[in-house]
């Protein structure tokens, strides 16, 4: 029989973590489920235990992947996954076993593209939760508003990550995650939310995102800061591209990413130890002079960005070579 939610989690060099993430995934109130562990890679005993998970509970389903990569396991799994709603979640986290009754009642309830909660945040003993993300509180947002949210809160994880929510599995059907790039949530969950008819947001925290000191947020390198760059441009050249739906809020938009972009190789151009260095501050480069004749763009970054495609070297001494000294 069809379960009604596909719990998709990669997994990779996770055992430590994996029995307290599964037992929050297998103990849900709402049962009819499969859980699909995309392990790929492992070499600390994960595989091992994913095949184990799956001789115990029916539910679980486990895919040995020939190439790393969260986005490629994310992936693979949704064209395996038999259920009509997804839900993703890392395996280095955990979450509150009413996570997918609540959200599949809400789900059903305002017959929703989408449905997200929040995040808790746990380091060693202690957890934090935000009070005004844990309110209880109900939005409901139609696919202009979402995808507005979406854009504007750039910074906050709720917003940019694919975890803490519930999907119709439809929303997947022409959209995927880039591979080969990290920070692949932020690129495509604005999307996500533009091809929603509806989305809801409850303010509940029910995801518990445990803080690993491996984990792409934490260990940002070159290549890390590049592609951070690249789903920033990607976001905007998705505003321009829809101009037209994100009228009142197009100025706003576009200088949010055009200063985040900006920031992104300014910490990229201090952090040059890189082999791919000169081809990928050529492309930042580049990406940041088509933004230049933007007539939307406040003075300020739009005379900084002007200083990066016609007078690189002053830009180089004033943010680079004065800040190392």
């Amino acid at each position: 029989m069809q379960a009604k939610i596909s719990v998709i989690i990669p997994v990779h060099n996770t055992a430590r973590f994996l029995d307290r993430c599964m037992a929050s995934v297998l103990g849900q109130t709402f049962a009819d489920i499969e859980v699909i562990l995309a392990e790929n890679l492992s070499t600390d005993g994960s595989a091992e235990l994913c095949d184990q998970y799956a001789l115990r509970d029916s539910r679980v389903r486990v895919l040995h992947l020939d190439r790393a990569g969260q986005s490629h396991a994310r992936n693979v799994a949704l064209t395996v996954a038999t259920a009509p709603i997804i839900c993703f979640i890392d395996s280095d986290d955990y979450v509150d076993t009413n996570m997918l009754a609540t959200l599949n009642s809400i789900m059903v309830e305002h017959n929703a593209d989408m449905v997200c909660s929040n995040f808790a945040f746990v380091k060693g003993e202690e957890i934090t939760i935000n009070a005004n993300d844990d309110n209880g509180s109900i939005s409901v947002m139609d696919k202009e508003q979402a995808t507005t949210a979406f854009l504007a809160n750039a910074d906050n994880w709720a917003y940019t990550s694919a975890c803490t929510k519930l999907y119709q599995k439809s929303l997947f059907k022409n959209l995927k995650f880039p591979e080969n790039r990290f920070f692949e949530d932020h690129a495509i969950m604005h999307q996500a939310a533009y091809i929603s008819n509806k989305v809801v947001w409850l303010q509940r925290a029910f995801y518990y995102y445990v803080y690993n000191e491996l984990s792409t947020t934490h260990t940002l390198v070159p290549q890390k800061i590049y592609d951070f760059f690249c789903a920033d441009y990607d976001r905007y050249r998705f505003i321009e591209e829809h101009r037209q739906m994100l009228a009142n809020d197009y100025a706003r938009l576009v200088n949010i990413y055009a200063v985040r972009c900006f920031k992104h190789f300014r910490i990229f151009m201090r952090n040059r130890q890189s082999a791919k260095f000169k081809a990928l501050k050529t492309d930042m480069i580049s990406s940041l002079s088509a933004m230049t004749w933007n007539a939307a763009l406040d003075s300020k970054i739009c005379r900084r960005l002007k200083i990066i495609k016609y007078a690189y070297p002053l830009f180089f001494l004033i943010h680079i070579a004065f800040r190392q000294k």
